[in-house]
């Protein structure tokens, strides 16, 4: 059944649509598929979230690394 879909969203942007409408919504698909994969990729390699800049003045200390500073 997701392969009649995609063969049909395929079809839908060939013929059926007009190009002022193709376009932008090929670029909101790209852009979707883009923002997922790079959440996923920030998930499964573990890179942290930025913090927003409230968190910032809360007095906190970060360490950002193990390293020994002498």
């Amino acid at each position: 059944m997701s392969w009649d879909i995609v063969r049909a969203v395929v079809m839908g942007f060939r013929h059926d649509l007009p190009e002022w409408v193709r376009y932008p919504l090929l670029a909101l698909g790209c852009t979707l598929l883009v923002h997922h994969g790079l959440g996923w990729l920030r998930e499964r390699f573990g890179a942290p979230l930025e913090r927003s800049g409230a968190d910032h003045g809360s007095g906190e200390a970060v360490q950002e690394s193990e390293a020994d500073v002498r």
